[in-house]
C-alpha cells in the first residue's frame, strides 16, 4: 500500500515535471522539488494563487462597474451641458445682441460728447483769442490815455463850453 501511496504520489509529479521544463534546472530546485511537502507547498501556493486571482477578478469586476457608472454619468452631465446651452445659447445671443444695440447707442452718445467736447475747446479757444484781443485793444488805449494830456484836454472843453453857452441861449430863444 506504501508502494502505491508513493506511485500516486510520482504519478502527478510527472506532468507537473513537464510543466517546469522550460525553466532552467538546478541542483537545488531538484533538491526543493523532491523534499517532503514541496508538493504540498507548490499546492498552497497554488491555491493562494488562485485566491488572489479571484480577489484580482472581483476587483477588476467592481472596476468595470464604477467605469461603466462613471461613463453613464459623464454621458448624461455632457447631455445636460448641452441641452443647458442649446436652451440658454438663444437667450444669451438675443441679450448679446441688445448688448450690442445699447453699446452702439453708447458709443454713438460718446461720440457726440466728444465733438461737443471738441466744440467747447473751440469755443474756449475764441474766448481766449478774443480776451487776448480785448486785453491788446484796453493795453493800447491805455497807452493813448495816458499819453493824453488831460488838463488841456479839459482846457479845450472849457472853451468849447464857453463858445456853445451863447449858441444854446440864442437857439433857446427860438424855442418858447
Amino acid at each position: 500500500m506504501e508502494m502505491n501511496e508513493k506511485e500516486a504520489v510520482r504519478e502527478p509529479e510527472e506532468p507537473k515535471e513537464e510543466l517546469w521544463d522550460d525553466l532552467p534546472h538546478d541542483s537545488q530546485h531538484d533538491e526543493l522539488w523532491e523534499a517532503d511537502g514541496t508538493e504540498l507547498a507548490v499546492r498552497q501556493l497554488m491555491e493562494q494563487l488562485k485566491e488572489s486571482d479571484e480577489k484580482r477578478t472581483a476587483l477588476q469586476k467592481k472596476q468595470l462597474f464604477f467605469t461603466r457608472i462613471f461613463a453613464v454619468s459623464n454621458l448624461v452631465l455632457a447631455a445636460l451641458v448641452l441641452i443647458f446651452v442649446a436652451c440658454v445659447l438663444p437667450g444669451l445671443t438675443r441679450a448679446l445682441e441688445q448688448a450690442s444695440g445699447t453699446l452702439e447707442q453708447a458709443s454713438t452718445a460718446l461720440t457726440m460728447a466728444e465733438d461737443a467736447l471738441d466744440e467747447l475747446g473751440d469755443v474756449a479757444d475764441n474766448v481766449n483769442s478774443l480776451v487776448d484781443s480785448s486785453s491788446l485793444a484796453v493795453e493800447q488805449t491805455m497807452k493813448k490815455v495816458d499819453q493824453m494830456d488831460i488838463e488841456s484836454l479839459n482846457e479845450a472843453i472849457s472853451d468849447l463850453n464857453d463858445v456853445i453857452a451863447p449858441l444854446a441861449e440864442f437857439f433857446g430863444k427860438f424855442r418858447k
